[in-house]
């Protein structure tokens, strides 16, 4: 062992008998003086008894039955062992239980019994000194281990071996010394940049070596012509069209000024015939050749297995921008028609409000007008009893009125009389039977005129007041949302939007549940309103028109919630996560929410007041919440 280096050791693991001894005693003289062997039967319990200091080059494993994957994965449990070189010794004719080793990168070598004597010494001698050499390539036991030639053993003895490991320039050189002795020295031809040297399709009668230099390869095809090989052309051109019937199968052109020999077909057969170099040599450089143009066809398959993942990238990222474009295009179209509607209820409202102000002043005159006719007439207190007792009272129900009919008719002994009282809104048999107790029946007509008088005032401020109320409504929903940012009651925006939803509530039990103190929030009138319109109308649809409505408002950490709860059939599981994505509907693929709200849009409003809304939804139970900052 040479001085300074750590002591190399040699396993060789397996149990007892003539094989073990035979291996043993074979790398035991393979090895004297630069590795000492050490055996046993399993190799972790061996390795683990190599000395501390020593290096572990080489494991031997003797088959003995077992799985040896599993003993080789045991043996590379240990650091030492999982860096040394591991050979397989076997008996066996086949072998089922290597796939692990091979794939881990764990197997050098496999050495069927009987070897060839001598052999196996030199073989274990050649991985030893390649595995010396990746460890150190200047370690000074590698002279040691060379052939009786003086080669090292861990180069190939063969020669097309050896030149498969030359290098390009050096592969060119053997090969035209090899041709100049069998043909003589061969004439260098100087061409042009452009010069094709091969033509597609078209026969080839030898070959070209190219010593300087740079050679392509196109071919025409239906897209076009095409570049596929450039750097890894190789040194010889025309050699694999030989094997394509003398038919080029690329275009070769020189793309810088170069420096080739020509072979004809009959120079290159004579070459072969008279000198064995030219065909090994040839036959490397088209291995070479091969390999390269092999890792360029991977390379390029690479490629387009790259271009083809950033094309689909790209390709996605398109369907989504022209799924977002058509998105805009739509809620600009939602915008422009929320516009128009805008200014359609701002005239409406102009239209409506002053024949309404017209009508209301008008009753409020008729009022005032039966009050001075009536301070004329005999009966005026009476009548104008009658009219005072009707005008400010609200509608019965129905079971009100049947009551109050029986009740006016046994005071008044008259049905229709009694008929005609409770249409016109009376309330309180007991003061109208005492008005038309002293009453003849002239009188009691005279009443019954008065009362419904009262009642068509009554009915005449009842509708001016809703129509003012629808106008106030309209005038909020028409406001514009780039307004001035101001409180906003929400209870009124609720209002407003109800008022102008009214016709769609028929069939449906509306409640109100609003907190006795709810404070204002910053934002636009107008566009909550809308939300507020598109969440109800949401809930409609869902109950089909018959159901119960609650409409609830409270406070919570500094912020407002209102919510919108149906009793409806609910929303499915896997609906309901999709609720805001854009222009996603339930409604038989139209684009309709509302009044021209999608939830998407919706949830865009309430962002924008710093808010935030969701929906939470099981059967028989829906409610969509919206949280807004307290101003």
């Amino acid at each position: 062992m040479s001085e300074g280096l750590a002591p190399t050791a040699v396993l060789v693991a397996g149990p007892p008998g003539p094989v073990r001894d035979a291996l043993v005693a074979e790398l035991s003289a393979a090895f004297a003086g630069l590795a000492a062997v050490h055996t046993g039967h399993e190799p972790v319990t061996t390795a683990g008894h190599l000395p501390p200091e020593a290096t572990l080059a080489l494991v031997a494993v003797v088959d003995d039955g077992t799985d040896v994957d599993a003993r080789i994965a045991a043996l590379c449990t240990d650091e030492r062992a999982s860096r040394a070189c591991t050979v397989l010794v076997t008996e066996r004719a086949r072998h089922d239980d290597l796939a692990r080793a091979l794939d881990e990168d764990h197997l050098a070598a496999v050495i069927g019994v009987p070897w060839t004597s001598g052999w196996l010494g030199e073989h274990a001698r050649s991985q030893l000194a390649r595995w010396l050499r990746s460890q150190d390539p200047d370690d000074p036991r590698l002279p040691r281990l060379e052939s009786e030639e003086g080669r090292p053993l861990e180069l190939p003895p063969s020669s097309l071996l050896r030149d498969l490991e030359l290098d390009e320039r050096a592969l060119t050189a053997r090969l035209v010394d090899a041709l100049d002795r069998a043909l003589g020295p061969r004439p260098r031809l100087r061409l042009p940049e452009g010069t094709r040297l091969t033509h597609q399709g078209i026969g080839v009668d030898g070959v070209i070596v190219v010593l300087e230099g740079s050679v392509a390869l196109d071919r025409d095809s239906e897209v076009g012509e095409l570049r596929l090989h450039h750097a890894s052309t190789g040194p010889v051109v025309g050699l694999l069209s030989l094997t394509q019937q003398r038919r080029a199968f690329f275009t070769a052109r020189t793309t810088t000024d170069v420096e080739v020999i020509h072979i004809s077909l009959e120079q290159l057969e004579h070459a072969l015939a008279v000198e064995p170099e030219v065909g090994g040599v040839m036959a490397a450089a088209t291995a070479r050749a091969l390999a390269t143009r092999l890792r360029r066809s991977e390379q390029l398959q690479v490629e387009k297995v790259k271009l083809n993942a950033e094309l689909e990238e790209e390709r996605r990222q398109l369907a989504e921008a022209l799924e977002e474009l058509e998105g805009t295009r739509l809620e600009l179209v939602e915008s422009a028609r929320m516009a128009t509607l805008g200014e359609l209820s701002a005239g409406i409202a102009h239209e409506l409000n002053n024949p309404a102000s017209a009508v209301a002043r008008a009753a409020s005159f008729i009022a005032e007008d039966l009050g001075r006719l009536l301070a004329r007439h005999p009966r005026g207190t009476a009548l104008q009893a009658a009219i005072e007792m009707v005008r400010d009272r609200p509608p019965l129900g129905t079971s009100q009125q049947r009551q109050l009919r029986r009740e006016l008719a046994d005071a008044l002994g008259d049905d229709r009389t009694a008929r005609r009282l409770v249409s016109a809104g009376v309330h309180e048999p007991e003061r109208v039977a005492e008005l038309a107790r002293d009453l003849d029946a002239e009188e009691i007509e005279e009443l019954v005129t008065a009362a419904e008088l009262g009642g068509a005032v009554r009915n005449l401020t009842l509708g001016t007041g809703r129509v003012t109320d629808l106008v106030d409504s309209l005038r909020s929903y028409a406001r514009p949302a780039d307004a001035t940012v101001e409180d906003v009651d929400v209870r009124r925006t609720l209002d407003d939007a109800l008022h102008l939803v009214a016709h769609r509530l028929d069939g449906i039990e509306l409640t109100r549940e609003d907190a006795e103190e709810l404070p204002a929030v910053e934002g636009f009138p107008g566009p909550l309103g809308q939300v507020w319109t598109n969440l109800v109308l949401n809930a409609v649809d869902a109950m089909d028109g018959a159901g119960q409505l609650t409409i609830r408002t409270s406070t919570a950490d500094d912020a407002v919630l209102v919510e919108v709860v149906d009793d409806g059939p609910g929303i499915p599981p896997e609906v309901l996560p999709r609720l805001f994505e854009p222009r996603f509907t339930t409604k038989h693929g139209r684009v309709r929410y509302g009044l021209g709200l999608g939830l998407a849009i919706s949830q865009r409003i309430i962002h924008s007041h710093g808010g935030e809304i969701t929906v939470a939804s099981e059967p028989g139970h829906t409610v969509a919440t919206v949280r807004l900052p307290a101003a």
